[in-house]
C-alpha cells in the first residue's frame, strides 16, 4: 500500500510583551519581532511544515509587576517562547518566571556578565560584551587615533569598553575617560569642557535617547 503524508502544518506560538514609550506610536523592537515572524513565515526552508504565530502585550515601562502578569497569561495560552520586554525591572520579573517554567526567554538588552550564571532559560540577541569592547578597540587602531576621550552614561559601559581602557598597557594610546551628568541631560559643560581641551576623539558609551540628545546640543552649540 502506498503510504500517504497526512502530517498537517504546525502552528508554533510566541509571545511579544514591548514597553510602551511616550511619543513613540510604535516600539522599534515589536516592529522587529513582526518582521522576523513574518519574514520566518515566508521563507519556508527555515520552519518547513511549521507556521510562526504571535501574541503581543504592551506594558508601561517599569512596570516589572505587569510585565509578570502579561507574561503568565501568555504562557497560559501555551507559548513556546517568550520575547522582551527590554528595560531591567521588567526582564528580570520575566526570566524568574522562564527560569521557573522552563521556557525559552529571548532578551535584547545587554546583559551583564557576572549575573549570566543566574539564568538559564535564555538567549540574548545583544553582542558579547567582550565582543563589542574588542570592536571599539579595533576601530581605534584602524584609524590610528593616539588620543582618545570615553565618555559613559554609567559603569556598565566601562564594561563594555574595558578592551579600549586597557588599550595603554600595550598601544601607544592615551585615554581619557569622562563620565556624562547622572540625571541632568544637559551634556553642555561637558561638551564645552572636552572642546576647550581639544578632545576630538570621542566614544560614547550611552542609551540611543542620550545620544539623540547629545547630537541635539552639540548642534546648538556650533
Amino acid at each position: 500500500d502506498e503510504e500517504v503524508n497526512n502530517t498537517s502544518p504546525l502552528s508554533l506560538s510566541t509571545g511579544g510583551i514591548f514597553e510602551t514609550v511616550e511619543n513613540e506610536p510604535v516600539n522599534i523592537e515589536e516592529l522587529a519581532f513582526k518582521f522576523a515572524v513574518t519574514n520566518i513565515n515566508r521563507n519556508r526552508t527555515l520552519m518547513p511544515n511549521t507556521t510562526l504565530t504571535y501574541d503581543i502585550q504592551r506594558i508601561n515601562l517599569f512596570d516589572s509587576f505587569e510585565a509578570s502578569r502579561r507574561a503568565c497569561d501568555q504562557l497560559a495560552l501555551g507559548v513556546a517562547a517568550l520575547f522582551g520586554p527590554s528595560h531591567s525591572s521588567s526582564v528580570s520579573a520575566v526570566q524568574s518566571i522562564c527560569n521557573a517554567l522552563e521556557v525559552p526567554h529571548i532578551q535584547t538588552r545587554w546583559k551583564h556578565p557576572t549575573v549570566d550564571h543566574k539564568d538559564a532559560f535564555y538567549i540574548n540577541l545583544y553582542p558579547d560584551y567582550a565582543a563589542i569592547s574588542r570592536a571599539v578597540l579595533d576601530l581605534v587602531l584602524y584609524y590610528n587615533w593616539k588620543i582618545v576621550t570615553v565618555v559613559y552614561e554609567d559603569s556598565t559601559g566601562l564594561i563594555r569598553l574595558q578592551e579600549l581602557i586597557k588599550a595603554p598597557s600595550r598601544y601607544n594610546i592615551k585615554i581619557k575617560i569622562r563620565q556624562l551628568p547622572s540625571g541632568n541631560k544637559d551634556a553642555r559643560p561637558l561638551l564645552k569642557e572636552m572642546k576647550k581641551g581639544k578632545e576630538f576623539y570621542v566614544i560614547f558609551d550611552c542609551s540611543h535617547e542620550t545620544a539623540a540628545e547629545i547630537l541635539k546640543q552639540v548642534r546648538r552649540m556650533g
